[in-house]
């Protein structure tokens, strides 16, 4: 979906570099990236933009979405890797 905020830039604090909103927007797949809410909300009103473009569906995942502890990701990760192998 474009948006006025396509191009616009921000330091991600999960990536360490400048990225565009479209990317925020997406970085979760279907759903914008956790982060969204506290890195943009001093830009625009972050959360009645994600209300208008998110189905209810789609915004009821997102508020509700709880990132896994970092220990458990990277143990999820290792885990792919050798199932890659």
């Amino acid at each position: 979906m474009k948006t006025e905020h396509d191009h616009k830039l921000i330091r991600c604090p999960k990536l360490g570099d400048e990225m565009t909103f479209a990317y925020c927007l997406q970085e979760a797949g279907d759903l914008p990236c956790s982060r969204i809410v506290n890195c943009w909300s001093s830009c625009f009103d972050i959360a009645a933009f994600l209300k208008e473009i998110l189905t209810p569906e789609q915004w009821s995942k997102f508020i509700n979405f709880q990132p896994n502890d970092k220990v458990i990701s990277l143990f999820e990760l290792i885990q792919a890797a050798k199932a890659k192998k």
